[in-house]
């Protein structure tokens, strides 16, 4: 599996790089690994991910919904990508979404969307179950683990490429961007019991990562053991 190049990305690997970024626009961090910014609310975006695959010509988007990432997407269709799939990691995401889910896939070149099948999403396009096995998400060493969400489900999905890669949706937030923190800390839930579960759920994970990209908030870069363990020792306290 292609490690990272330390050299080839330290300069992406920082807040300033991010926020310096054009919103709306891919910005590679690591190899094969890019965020994109979204909508803005408070001083906080919203920030979606793409992997590209190591054949170099399929991409796999997640949380890429948003009005101002639309040109992007399509941006990546004109000039030869094959976006395999869209991974949506909860119903919050599809709440700044600009349009229906046909619309969505259909920009992005006919892409299949992938969703938890207890999300509370309207819509009547056909989703695929993202918890399910699946040839295109093994192709780029996805795994998906189910967490509870504060409506519905969410998903914290997991790539093996670039020694361990962690999309946790909104299960976990990173520190503002205007902040010196860089750590982690778990969402409040509407509801106790969700919150109680996802904070089991943090405490029991056992899956080792290097880089951890929130959907809202500073990413984690070259995570070392001891920095893995305070993370979800945070995400876990109840």
């Amino acid at each position: 599996m292609k490690t990272v190049d330390k050299m080839e990305i330290v300069h992406s690997q920082s807040a300033e790089f991010i926020m310096q970024g054009e919103t709306g626009k891919f910005l590679k961090m690591i190899p094969d690994t890019f965020i994109i910014k979204g909508k803005e609310e408070n001083g906080v975006f919203n920030q979606g991910y793409a992997i590209r695959h190591l054949n170099r010509r399929d991409m796999l988007l997640i949380d890429v919904v948003e009005e101002s990432t639309k040109d992007a997407v399509k941006r990546l269709v004109e000039e030869g990508y094959n976006i395999k799939g869209i991974l949506i990691t909860c119903d919050n995401v599809m709440k700044s979404a600009y349009g229906d889910l046909k619309t969505i896939s259909e920009d992005a070149g006919g892409a299949p969307i992938y969703a938890h099948p207890r999300n509370n999403i309207k819509d009547t396009f056909k989703t695929k179950d993202i918890t399910a096995r699946d040839k295109v998400l093994d192709s780029f060493d996805i795994n998906i683990f189910d967490l509870p969400g504060s409506e519905g489900a969410s998903v914290v999905v997991y790539s093996d490429i670039n020694d361990g890669m962690l999309f946790p949706g909104e299960d976990a937030e990173g520190s503002p961007y205007d902040s010196e923190l860089n750590t982690f800390s778990r969402p409040e839930k509407k509801n106790a019991n969700n919150d109680y579960g996802l904070a089991e759920s943090w405490a029991a994970f056992d899956t080792s990562f290097s880089f951890l990209f929130p959907r809202k908030g500073k990413p984690g870069f070259n995570l070392e053991e001891g920095n893995q363990i305070d993370i979800l020792n945070t995400l876990g306290r109840s």
